[in-house]
């Protein structure tokens, strides 16, 4: 299966350089087709029901996309998938003195099934393997990632409803709390009850469910929606997106309840049941500023301790010129809070939630809980399909009686009160380049450079992680 994908891949790449053209037979000017969707449940592929109104360029996989069940196209099929190969090299992970490299992929396969305006249903297959361990959420035989049905209504002709039961993903916002879990081969879902409304240009979601817990068999990623006995933690809540006509820019209003029956702090570990209220404010000034706001607070109990934590995020970048090179320096600031007074009885520990292993980085250092950082970055553009992402970032603890955590929101060095708050620097670096819609190509490097709350408090080696990815889509 590991030679079948690299194949695949390559002779992809060689390929594409002549395959796609902007112009038909006819001559009438179309233009390409759009990228798939980062969500694969999002992809919309109705524009291929009429060759002769279709808009865009013709596509190997076009066959496939728009499968007609009936005459009238009504009822359709879709088919799609992904491969995705890595190669990975660490030296000295998690601060230890080491060096390990690795091969890990994700393939993935997916069919969407429309029957009429009132009914979808959808499915997608994973398989997650790394070479050197059965390590959790890279490695995974065979599982189904998404099994949901959906019934979308038309309310009014700019009110739409959809309710959506089954395993799937979930997404708010800029991922601080719910995420794909992108970097690792296993993304992230849950079994979910869920309403979505669309309103006007406004959307709000109704959600309930459990998080589901990725295991390494097949088929063994049990649905647990309605098993009270089941350990997986309980998600619901309220979103919003929306924008205000007085303001420019978009919003987003959320409520986010969790309950698990064991959540562990640096001094603090019980059953906890955590309420969460966010808010954003995001967009564009002038077609070059960017901005984006998120204030989080978070109440509830761990094990007994009253729960009084928050997070606040801001990130702005301005973009010299949208031709040429198209530079844009940015400043990114992100503060987690810490617990302050260990054994009073209150919890100050900002809980990340679902945030993705890789928030700062594929090399999963650290996750924003009792953290402070600032993030210089610059990125350029040398061509259309040429991105290049520069990071210079200070980590600092938020409280010194708290500890450092690591993914999925472990502590992975305990409280010392006694050692400074200054934890290190991290140089980043994060190529991608577009070969067309179907083919992408990744690199992604990091160094980490240990200081003193490290080098006081047990190994403090320097960090060094090196990820080249290829990703083909279809």
């Amino acid at each position: 299966m590991k030679i079948f994908t690299i194949v695949i891949l390559f002779i992809s790449l060689f390929r594409y350089g002549n395959s796609q053209e902007s112009v038909d037979s006819s001559l009438q000017v179309k233009t390409l087709p759009p990228r798939y969707n980062i969500m694969r449940a999002n992809d919309n592929f109705t524009y291929l029901k009429d060759t002769e109104t279709n808009p865009y360029t013709k596509d190997i996989f076009d066959p496939i996309k728009f499968i007609s069940i009936n005459k009238s196209g009504s009822h359709y099929l879709s088919l799609g998938g992904e491969a995705r190969p890595r190669l990975e090299y660490f030296s000295n992970r998690k601060w230890k003195k080491e060096k390990i490299n690795y091969y890990s992929q994700r393939l993935s396969l997916h069919a969407n099934v429309v029957l009429g305006k009132n009914l979808r249903l959808f499915a997608e297959l994973y398989h997650g393997f790394t070479s050197h361990a059965k390590q959790l959420p890279d490695y995974d035989k065979l599982n189904f990632h998404q099994l949901f049905i959906e019934l979308p209504f038309n309310i009014d002709d700019d009110k739409k409803m959809s309710l959506i039961f089954g395993r799937q993903e979930l997404v708010f916002g800029t991922s601080r709390l719910v995420t794909l879990r992108e970097g690792p081969n296993v993304r992230q879902d849950f079994d979910l009850a869920r309403a979505v409304f669309d309103i006007g240009g406004s959307n709000v979601q109704l959600f309930y469910g459990k998080e589901v817990r990725t295991k390494t068999e097949v088929f063994d990623n049990t649905f647990t929606l309605f098993d009270s006995e089941a350990p997986n933690a309980k998600l619901w809540g309220i979103y919003a997106r929306f924008k205000l006509k007085s303001l420019s820019g978009s919003n987003e209003l959320y409520y986010i309840g969790f309950d698990s029956d064991m959540v562990a702090f640096s001094d603090v570990a019980g059953e906890e049941r955590r309420h969460t209220i966010g808010f954003r404010r995001f967009g564009v000034i002038e077609g070059s500023w960017r901005y984006n706001t998120e204030i989080i607070y978070q109440f509830g109990d761990n094990g007994g301790n009253d729960i009084n934590a928050f997070n606040i995020e801001t990130d702005w970048s301005y973009t010299f010129s949208t031709d040429g090179w198209a530079p844009t320096p940015g400043l990114r600031l992100v503060y987690s809070s810490g617990d302050k007074n260990p054994g009073d009885g209150k919890l100050g520990t900002f809980n990340s939630l679902y945030v993705s292993p890789n928030f700062y980085n594929l090399a999963s250092t650290v996750v924003p809980i009792n953290l402070m950082s600032i993030h210089p970055t610059f990125v350029i553009k040398p061509n259309k399909k040429l991105k290049i992402f520069l990071e210079y970032v200070f980590f600092w603890r938020a409280s010194t009686n708290d500890g450092v955590y690591g993914p999925p929101g472990r502590i992975s060095r305990v409280a010392d009160p006694t050692a400074p708050k200054k934890l290190g620097r991290q140089v980043g670096l994060n190529l991608d380049y577009v070969f067309d819609r179907h083919l992408s190509f990744n690199l992604n490097t990091t160094y980490f450079i240990s200081e003193s709350f490290l080098k006081a408090t047990g190994e403090s080696e320097n960090i060094f992680h090196f990820s080249p990815t290829l990703c083909y889509k279809f």
